[in-house]
């Protein structure tokens, strides 16, 4: 099977996150099980392309994994920093006002600008409260309301 280049790197995507890959001789034997197969000149320019890298699992296991990618958050990160940082949420008109622990709130706002939820406009943050400015009055009690259940450990 023929694959894009976009295509064949999302399928390397796919199975360094599922399975535990640790030479490229793995990936090759891989993506042959998936029906496709390629020389180790392109699986190797794919994985420097992707940034992938070796990184250890388990109990000395070393396997590749994709980079984190840093502008985006996942839900469990997301629900962490709100239950274990963040002390008291407010609101008044199109703003969202978050209190948390001194230190934290840079890394919060971060989080908060990540989910790239379309109802928040951006944030501004000190050393330890967030101000979240939502588009419109009419969001606020359903940011609001999501903050709140992030905090009790809740999903969206």
């Amino acid at each position: 099977m023929k694959l894009s280049k976009r295509n064949r790197q999302n399928l390397i995507k796919k199975l360094i996150e599922t399975q535990d890959i640790s030479t490229q001789t793995e990936l090759l034997g891989a993506l042959k099980k998936e029906g496709v197969s390629f020389n180790q000149p392109t699986i190797s320019r794919d994985l420097r392309e992707l940034s992938v890298i070796k990184a250890a699992r388990g109990l000395g296991k070393i396997v590749y994994q994709l980079p984190v990618d840093t502008d985006t958050i996942t839900m469990n990160e997301f629900r962490h920093k709100f239950i274990n940082l963040v002390n008291d949420i407010q609101h008044t008109g199109n703003l969202i006002l978050v209190k948390a622990l001194p230190g934290e709130a840079q890394g919060i706002a971060k989080a908060i600008d990540s989910a790239r939820l379309k109802q928040i406009i951006g944030t501004i943050a000190g050393d330890d409260t967030i101000l979240v400015v939502v588009d419109k009055v009419t969001n606020v009690k359903k940011v609001f309301s999501l903050f709140e259940r992030l905090k009790q450990g809740l999903n969206f």
